[in-house]
Parts: C-alpha cells; structure tokens; sequence
C-alpha cells in the first residue's frame, strides 16, 4: 500500500492504520510493515500490508473502481493537524479520511511536538469547544511553531481567543472546515 503522509518512519517499522470504507463508512484496521520511507517532496510511504482483513479486498476492489471512473481530485492537498481527546478525533475520523487531507492526530503536547517535528501544516483543529481551558495553549504554540497554519476549533460554541482564525460548529461538516482554511484571512504575526 502507498500512503500520503507527513510522518516518516523508519524502514521495517510495523504500524496499524485505520482506513474508512467511504462506500460503507466502516473502519477496517490494517497491520503492515514499512518498505518505503516517506521523504520529500512526496512523503509517500510504502507499507506491506500483513494478513489484511476480508474486508480488505472489497475496500481495494472500491477504490479500483472509484479510480476508473475518474473521480475529480483535489487541487490542493492540504496538511492538518487535529488535536483533541481520543473520544473526539474518533467521532471525527470519518470526516477527516474522506477529506483526503494528509491528517495527522494528536491528543496531547508530547504528540503535537512529535506530530509537527518536521512538517509544515496548513492548519491546525482542536476538536474541543470553542471555551475550553486548552484552546489556549494549543493555539499559542501553534502561533509560535506554525505561524503560518490557520488555527481552527471545531466543536461547541465560539470562544474568545485572538488566537483562533475560525470557531466552526461540530456538526458543520468538511465544507465549513474547507472555508476556514482557505478564508482569506490575515495571518497572525509571530511574537
């Protein structure tokens, strides 16, 4: 398998993957060994797929089919990081592997460090609500590591912060969140 990822792993690393049929909207989890590095300029990492699941076969044989018919493509692949508690990034899954986003998750300070250690974002979520005590210092260290990435808080309510770019309601689906990254909207300085 061939993966679009902002994320490298050395040769022989064995990692789980979590793909979302879009025909049916069920996860099938895949278990694989890295063969191919993901460098520059295409972080395209190669997996070898172990022992794949049935389901396995009808997502390929789906996506054979997608790609014959020639489905429209994205002009722009854009590189986002969505931070927030497991419970969250699980519910919101769906929305982003259908995005065909390179998306990267992280749950905590730790992770968000390792997650942007050598990538450049185009925007930064936080899958929390907009008065959420860690909106805050999520958004300030992404101001100072990414000063360029849109900061987003998808979830309840619109909070206060100077820091966020756009407060985008949970149920707004992908459209809202396209917007709020492509808006023209002025980057922040960086401190």
């Amino acid at each position: 398998m061939s993966l679009d990822t902002a994320a490298w792993f050395p040769l022989g690393t064995r990692v789980a993957v979590t793909l979302v049929d879009p025909a049916s909207g069920t996860a099938i989890e895949v278990i694989g060994d890295i063969v191919r590095e993901a460098i520059a300029p295409t972080w395209s990492l190669g997996l070898l797929v172990i022992e794949p699941p049935m389901e396995w076969s009808a997502l390929v044989a789906s996506a054979a089919r997608r790609s014959v018919t020639g489905l429209e493509k994205s002009t722009k692949r854009f590189r986002v990081l969505v931070v927030g508690d497991d419970h969250r990034q699980r519910g919101a899954m769906a929305l982003y592997v259908t995005s065909g986003w390179d998306v990267l998750f992280a749950t905590d300070g730790e992770s968000v460090a390792e997650a942007i250690e050598n990538v450049d974002l185009d925007a930064v979520i936080a899958e929390l609500d907009g008065e959420d005590p860690r909106v805050e210092p999520i958004m300030e260290g992404m101001r100072k590591l990414q000063p360029k990435a849109r900061r987003i808080v998808r979830g309840k309510g619109k909070g206060s912060s100077d820091l966020v770019h756009r407060f985008v309601e949970r149920d707004s689906g992908l459209e809202a969140l396209l917007d709020a990254i492509t808006a023209d909207i002025p980057a922040a300085s960086t401190p």
